[in-house]
C-alpha cells in the first residue's frame, strides 16, 4: 500500500499563499471602506452648503453663529414659513463637525463646514462657501 500525505512544506506554502491572499484582500477592502466614508461626509456637507445657499438666497445672510454640531447649524437654517431646510443626516459618516460663521463685520468674509470623517486615517474635510474643498489625513486611529 502506498501512502502519500502532505508534507511540511506542501503545507507551508498554501498557509504562506492564504496569507498573501488574505493580506491584499483587506488592503482592498480598507481602500474601499475609506473611500465610502470620505465620499458620503462630502456629500453630506454638499447638501449642507446648498441649504445653505438657499439660507443665503431667501435671507441675504448665512447663520451667524458657529455651530458644533450639524443639528445646531440646522436650527439656524430656517426658511420663511418657519421650516428646516434639510433634516440631519442619520450616517456615522464622521464623528466631529463644526462650522465657523462669516464675520458679520466683514462682508467678503465665508463660512468653512468642517468634518472628521470615521474612515482610517481620521480625514478631514473642509468645505468652504465658494465650494472649494480641503482634505487632510489626520492620521490612523
Amino acid at each position: 500500500m502506498n501512502q502519500r500525505g502532505v508534507t511540511t512544506l506542501e503545507l507551508l506554502l498554501v498557509v504562506v499563499i492564504i496569507g498573501i491572499l488574505s493580506m491584499v484582500t483587506m488592503t482592498e477592502f480598507f481602500k474601499v471602506h475609506n473611500r465610502a466614508y470620505i465620499g458620503a461626509a462630502l456629500s453630506d456637507l454638499q447638501v449642507l452648503r446648498q441649504a445653505m445657499a438657499m439660507h443665503d438666497a431667501e435671507w441675504g445672510y448665512f447663520p451667524p453663529d458657529d455651530a458644533g454640531t450639524m443639528p445646531e447649524l440646522i436650527t439656524q437654517l430656517i426658511d420663511p414659513s418657519g421650516n428646516p431646510y434639510l433634516t440631519p443626516p442619520s450616517g456615522d459618516n464622521w464623528n466631529v463637525f463644526t462650522y465657523v460663521a462669516p464675520d458679520p463685520a466683514d462682508y467678503e468674509s465665508d463660512y468653512d463646514l468642517t468634518v472628521i470623517c470615521n474612515d482610517h486615517f481620521n480625514t478631514q474635510i473642509t468645505v468652504h462657501w465658494d465650494s472649494r474643498i480641503d482634505y487632510v489625513r489626520l492620521g490612523p486611529e
